[in-house]
């Protein structure tokens, strides 16, 4: 055998070998996703760009995805920090709905066209109803932002009730009246409007977003952060109901 041909069946493996390599990444990838479908109803590829991998130890929740968008990653965690601790909740349930809501871009508006802006998307009229508007608060640091994260939450606690669950705090920040029903109770419907923008939210594709859906997808999204009780220790059963409703 000569050199060439050698060199040749070489090179044919080579590519037999990364072709064989690709068809099983792809055949993974597609296995996962359908098992996810079939284990809970809903197709999350491309949802979110992150896989929950646990609590670090010794840093904050998730902190490595606010980077990129956060100037000042210390006066950030440290404030994310104060404001749980005034609010009685648990950073990384924080940590969780910022990321649901904005993936921690501060001045990022809502695709949909709801007008909506900032770490939790403020609606035009709720950034009003607390002296500011939408374009101020799309214009402040992350850290200033948290000042207002926490009035509009603490408003909310007072008027409603403790944030028990991370279901609760996402439920005070979608719809807060929501927090006074059970897991039936129903945010949004279709045909309309409110459900059109909100639709990524119905985890069964039953035409309605309910309480349980938000729990469902709460417990599916960030499984570590569903896990922690209000007192800042993890659940030793995964399959207890935490929504404090």
């Amino acid at each position: 055998m000569s050199v060439n041909q050698s060199n040749q069946q070489t090179v044919y493996a080579t590519n037999t070998i990364n072709l064989h390599t690709i068809i099983l990444i792809v055949v993974v990838v597609l296995v996962s996703n359908f098992a996810n479908y079939a284990l809970t109803g809903k197709n999350t590829a491309g949802e979110f760009d992150f896989t929950d991998r646990g609590l670090p130890s010794g840093s904050l929740y998730m902190l490595d995805l606010a980077e990129p968008f956060v100037k000042d990653t210390y006066s950030f965690e440290k404030e994310v920090r104060a404001v749980a601790r005034k609010l009685n909740i648990p950073p990384e349930w924080l940590m969780s709905v910022m990321y649901s809501e904005s993936k921690f871009n501060a001045s990022v508006s809502n695709h949909r066209g709801s007008g909506a802006v900032g770490l939790i998307q403020w609606m035009p009229q709720t950034a009003k109803d607390f002296g500011t508007t939408a374009e101020a608060l799309k214009k402040m640091s992350h850290v200033e932002q948290l000042e207002y994260v926490y009035k509009y939450l603490n408003l909310v606690r007072n008027k409603y009730h403790e944030f028990n669950s991370l279901t609760d705090l996402y439920l005070a920040i979608l719809y807060p009246r929501a927090l006074e029903g059970d897991f039936c109770y129903t945010l949004y419907a279709d045909p309309s409007e409110s459900y059109r923008q909100n639709s990524g939210l119905d985890e069964n594709d039953d035409g309605m977003v309910t309480v349980r859906d938000i729990d469902t997808r709460m417990k599916r999204i960030f499984p570590s952060a569903y896990l922690i009780t209000k007192d800042g220790f993890r659940m030793k059963d995964a399959d207890t109901n935490v929504a404090g409703l």
